[in-house]
């Protein structure tokens, strides 16, 4: 009889283990929605393939299996619902083919993408996956005093990039500088332009600060570089 009690609670343990360790799926549906954009120009990049994974941890690592793959649509959008596993130890993780687009840092930048330690899905809610993805271009400047007075003429500038650099309201340090250049200003009838420049896309805004017949004057100049768009920067005083 012991043996058979053992037995019994043998079998409802196992029962037990089998049950626990099946999926729980929820009532709920989870819905990721993949949002593709160039934030400098608000253009959207379509048929980008995008992949949704289930994550799951085993002893040995992590488990992925592939619930969902698709394209974004003509505005940059794919979207997928479905019941999520909540078991715990399973998650989902979003991706695109960002590949597609060449190599990062040479072809393309990533400004913005869910981070792999975040868990960017949320169960049983809505998800908004949002990329923000720039052209790496080229360009070149051409600086020059198209009013000049005379060798007392004087100008310095300082620019900031809106979506790649620190900030819309953070400039760069005045070019040139004691610091780095042992000048403080351009000076006389310059005009230079400069060697090849590659940046991300983006907006570049300019101030400038010109000397000239003994006045002061601001200047306010922004510049959208990008591709298929200005190759040379005028920057003309």
């Amino acid at each position: 009889m012991a043996h058979k009690k053992i037995n019994y609670v043998l079998i409802l343990f196992l029962a037990f283990l089998l049950f626990t360790g099946c999926k729980k799926k929820s009532k709920e549906y989870t819905t990721v929605i993949w949002e593709v954009i160039n934030p400098v120009t608000n253009e959207p990049y379509t048929n980008m393939l995008v992949r949704l994974y289930e994550a799951k941890k085993k002893n040995n690592g992590i488990e992925y299996n592939l619930l969902f793959e698709g394209k974004t649509n003509q505005v940059g959008i794919a979207e997928f619902s479905f019941k999520a596993n909540l078991t715990s130890g399973y998650w989902y993780e979003p991706e695109i083919n960002e590949g597609s687009l060449g190599h990062n840092g040479f072809d393309y930048s990533v400004l913005k993408q869910p981070s792999p330690s975040d868990e960017s899905v949320k169960k049983d809610e809505e998800n908004i996956i949002r990329y923000e993805i720039v052209h790496i271009v080229e360009y070149v400047q051409h600086t020059k005093n198209i009013n000049c007075q005379g060798s007392n003429d004087r100008m310095r500038f300082r620019r900031k990039f809106v979506f790649t650099g620190n900030g819309v309201n953070n400039y760069s340090a005045w070019i040139p500088n004691i610091n780095h250049n042992g000048f403080k200003y351009l000076e006389g009838c310059y005009d230079n332009t400069s060697s090849k420049i590659i940046i991300p896309s983006d907006s570049i805004l300019y101030e400038l600060e010109v000397v000239r017949n003994g006045n002061n004057e601001v200047i306010h100049k922004t510049f959208y570089v990008g591709s298929g768009q200005i190759d040379t920067v005028k920057l003309y005083y």
